[in-house]
């Protein structure tokens, strides 16, 4: 992005750039006369209004009663910035400055019309002295960034969303979503591709067992059961020869070549299950959660740092509804989650991506990445719950490079069954068979029985344990 793209994207970002609210800076006042004290409580009551122009009128009123009025003198500069007369503003936010007028708000509002005029440095000079006075001005952070971004400093702009993170959830993604990605998007001419196979020797991990006595909607929710109560949730897809399936493969320091998706991915809940169990996204990248059931779902997203699992968002998706959800987290966190809170068996995980060279494992373990720019590069693979593996390959023009990658059952981190008994509900809601309006209601009839095999499974040659 050029600097005149950038400043034009400033102009039309920064329309309602005090999003702190512009407040006025009122502090006690020596009153010089009734004159003067009318002047103020006549601004004061145009500014709440919102009428800045009959303000400015009554603040240079009071000045004349009162010039050296620091306070007033700072409102006045205020009063001007809202009307875009930036420059008079300026002028208006010196003077106070010389009468010794000074605290981090107007440092902030001075700093945010000098960016107005374009004077961008001085601007972020302004700013980081509001906010070296008071740190807990997210909305200074907020605007420093934006200026970080017309000056070019994406880095730094960056550091403020990690900064903004903590304090601001919506100022940190809102500021995310205009820095631009640091993949570019380049032709790749002469690329070559990476096929390989993940396997998982050894046990093979059970299914995890949720007991439908749990869910608060029975009737649907076994409509998807083992038969006896249980919802079965396979996070270890292995074929028979050891293929694992839902494993991301994804390839690592490639800064160019070709664009992501521009379709946006889409997950459908259809009987408390959601089509794809593993994905692969970007930090802030949107979802598509379509609710093909009758039922409500309450989904939630879950950021997962370390030891560190903490919870984003939840929101309820209405029956037969569709909504879209972000999949921003802190930065530098590897895993996301999007679960539903009612119906736990229900959940997608995703891991973070930087660039759209990756892949999800099938059936039997195979993946395929193709047009990767020439060079050398890591490769990663990760499953929700096995340890992350790495691996190096060299692409090279119009050659195929293989890379497999083995898992053992032994590494797994997980609880095998979920056998949390408390706080369950034995009280729940029981699915009507009418509709809200007395219409009988029409389900689909089908039901799928899921098979849970208790006889242990092994692949590969290694010992039991």
């Amino acid at each position: 992005m050029n600097m005149n793209n950038r400043r034009n994207k400033w102009r039309s970002l920064a329309v309602g750039f005090c999003t702190a609210g512009c407040v006025l800076l009122w502090t006690a006042t020596a009153l010089s006369g009734p004159t003067y004290e009318d002047s103020l409580r006549k601004a004061s009551t145009l500014s709440q209004a919102g009428d800045w122009q009959g303000a400015i009128e009554e603040f240079q009123k009071a000045l004349k009663e009162n010039p050296k009025d620091s306070v007033t003198q700072a409102n006045l500069g205020v009063a001007l910035s809202r009307v875009n007369r930036h420059r008079e503003a300026l002028l208006a936010y010196q003077k106070a400055l010389e009468m010794g007028y000074d605290n981090a708000t107007f440092r902030y509002f001075r700093g945010l019309s000098l960016a107005k005029i374009n004077l961008l440095e001085d601007a972020v000079l302004e700013i980081e002295t509001a906010l070296n006075k008071d740190s807990r001005m997210v909305h200074a952070d907020y605007d420093l960034g934006l200026i970080y971004l017309q000056l070019g400093r994406d880095d730094k702009a960056r550091e403020k969303v990690d900064k903004l993170y903590k304090r601001n959830y919506k100022l940190a993604k809102k500021l995310h979503d205009q820095i631009p990605l640091e993949y570019k998007i380049a032709s790749v001419d002469h690329g070559g591709s990476l096929k390989g196979r993940i396997h998982l020797v050894g046990r093979v991990p059970k299914p995890r067992v949720f007991h439908l006595i749990h869910a608060p909607n029975i009737e649907f929710c076994s409509r998807m059961s083992d038969g006896k109560g249980h919802r079965l949730l396979y996070d270890f897809s292995v074929s028979k020869a050891g293929g694992l399936k839902d494993t991301v493969i994804a390839i690592e320091g490639i800064e160019k070549g070709k664009p992501f998706p521009r379709k946006i991915q889409t997950l459908r809940l259809n009987r408390c299950h959601a089509n794809h169990y593993v994905i692969g996204i970007r930090n802030g990248e949107n979802l598509l959660v379509e609710n093909m059931d009758p039922i409500k779902h309450e989904i939630a997203t879950y950021e997962i740092y370390g030891s560190h699992r903490n919870q984003i968002s939840n929101k309820s998706v209405l029956p037969a509804n569709s909504q879209v959800r972000s999949a921003f987290i802190k930065p530098g966190a590897p895993e996301f989650i999007l679960k539903c809170n009612l119906h736990p068996f229900l959940q997608t995980r995703g891991y973070i991506i930087d660039n759209p060279y990756f892949a999800i494992s099938d059936e039997e373990g195979h993946f395929n990445l193709e047009s990767i720019p020439p060079g050398t590069y890591g490769v990663t693979a990760w499953h929700p719950f096995i340890p992350t593996q790495k691996g190096t390959i060299t692409i090279e023009t119009g050659k195929t490079a293989q890379l497999d990658f083995t898992f053992k059952g032994e590494d797994v981190r997980r609880t095998l069954y979920h056998n949390d008994t408390k706080g369950y509900r034995f009280n729940t809601w029981f699915d009507s068979k009418e509709t809200f309006y007395g219409d009988l209601r029409k389900d689909d009839p089908v039901e799928v029985l899921q098979h849970f095999d208790n006889s242990e499974r092994y692949i590969g040659d290694l010992k039991p344990f």
